[in-house]
């Protein structure tokens, strides 16, 4: 048996235990990074709260060097990264603990749990259905099904119904439809209570095939309870179906109710967005981090670091403490830094909407944001993850500033938000007192074409 050696070469990524750190960080929202930030000084002797707000105003990051370090950051999570940046990325220790004078007053104002609703279905499909990469005419089946999902999770609508709203075959509606009962929660999209549950089941993998073909051919018998009926059928022990229907009564016949909740939740901001007083449109940003505490590196420890009289064994602890505490406040304020710099690249392609609504919402991705600031899209999709944006219309998601473009007829296209805001606008100003049948009996009598065929092609 000959044996050869040979080098090959690749390309892999190996974050630093900063970059993963800076990362972990990124991806919590605000009220979560409180408690991390508690855990961290309690875990790590050289963390401590600054113990005035006081102190001296530490120097501010330039805008160079926060992009600088932005960079670094998109060449890391793309695989581009060098040790040697690697290093540079935290270099030159800072003590960020010091600040300006706090305003004592401002942060007993300060807000920091808001109230809004909680996300309705729609939009949580919405947001799923843009990573199924849909194009073309798919997309326009898409949202044909999207809107004929009633609260409870079902389809309401038949396929031959959608496919001549969608001007586009059966099987290709049916298609679609496979593809969004993938999503959560499990089971929207059925067209009934034994396709809501068999969408369920088949998550469950090989064990649940007892109760997939109960629920198939003989739902009836559950409902009836007849445990003898179903044992005989499926030539089955009693305990074995009691067993499988044990696992169809802890399905959800209406996947949708977990989106019920009409009362409001509780979020914190990450950030404001207000109209400066005095003016229209001039929009003010701030990033809410008041009651995030100011950190800084222990001085008694610090000096003991320092102390040749210190052992060996005590050393070396203080040495990776000192280190893991200046990864952290350094991860926390590039946090800061990022967050800031979406929000204002959020602001600069949104401007209308804080002044006027979600009808003047634009297309935007976050691809376009991450070009902007020479992140990567993963990373703008971290940082935006579970954060709300207090503004002039209300407190929202991050993500709801982002819509796929559609097109319309002078070619400019326009924001699926927007759109869907004037949808809405126009069902609100609809005369109710109307019935449906009295239209269509109007519509008759003039000759006019039904909806789908005065569409324009």
């Amino acid at each position: 048996m000959k044996t050869n050696m040979k080098l090959s070469q690749q390309q892999r990524l190996v974050l630093s235990p900063q970059m993963r750190e800076y990362l972990r960080l990124l991806h919590l929202p605000v009220a979560e990074l409180r408690q991390a930030v508690d855990k961290a000084i309690e875990e790590n002797p050289m963390l401590e709260e600054a113990a005035s707000p006081e102190t001296a105003e530490a120097p501010v990051p330039s805008m160079e060097s926060t992009r600088e370090d932005e960079g670094n950051l998109s060449r890391a999570v793309t695989g581009d990264w060098d040790d040697a940046e690697s290093i540079n990325f935290f270099k030159s220790p800072t003590d960020f603990s010091k600040r300006p004078a706090a305003d004592m007053q401002h942060l007993k104002d300060f807000q920091d749990s808001l109230l809004t609703r909680p996300e309705s279905l729609f939009n949580f499909l919405e947001w799923q259905i843009q990573f199924l990469a849909f194009t073309g005419n798919d997309k326009t089946i898409a949202g044909q099904i999207m809107g004929n999902i009633n609260e409870d999770g079902y389809l309401t609508a038949t396929i031959g119904e959608i496919a001549r709203a969608a001007e586009a075959l059966p099987e290709d509606v049916e298609r679609v439809l496979a593809e969004i009962q993938k999503l959560d929660p499990p089971g929207v999209g059925a067209r009934d209570l034994k396709e809501a549950l068999l969408i369920q089941l088949s998550r469950r993998g090989p064990g649940a095939g007892l109760a997939r073909e109960i629920v198939l051919h003989h739902l009836d018998l559950v409902a009836k309870k007849d445990w003898r009926s179903l044992a005989r059928i499926f030539r089955q022990s009693e305990a074995a179906i009691r067993s499988a229907v044990e696992m169809i009564s802890r399905l959800e016949p209406r996947p949708g109710r977990s989106f019920y909740a009409e009362e409001a939740i509780t979020v914190t901001p990450d950030a404001t967005i207000s109209i400066r007083d005095g003016s229209d449109n001039d929009l003010e940003i701030r990033v809410n981090d008041e009651f995030i505490p100011r950190l800084r590196i222990n001085a008694e420890y610090r000096k003991m670091l320092r102390d040749r009289g210190t052992d060996r064994s005590t050393r070396d602890f203080l040495k990776t403490r000192l280190s893991n505490g200046m990864d952290f406040i350094k991860a926390l304020e590039l946090r800061k830094s990022t967050i800031r710099s979406i929000t204002e690249e959020i602001v600069k392609a949104q401007p209308l909407f804080f002044t006027r609504g979600f009808s003047h919402l634009r297309p935007l991705r976050m691809k376009d944001i991450a070009e902007r600031l020479d992140l990567h899209e993963s990373t703008v999709s971290r940082a935006i993850h579970g954060k709300y944006m207090s503004t002039p219309q209300g407190t929202i998601p991050f993500k709801s500033f982002f819509s796929p473009k559609i097109g319309t007829e002078d070619g400019t296209g326009e924001s699926q938000k927007s759109i869907m805001e004037k949808v809405k606008a126009l069902i609100d100003r609809e005369d109710p007192r109307i019935a449906r049948r009295t239209v269509a009996k109007y519509r008759e009598a003039l000759n006019i074409l039904p909806t789908h065929l005065r569409k324009k092609r």
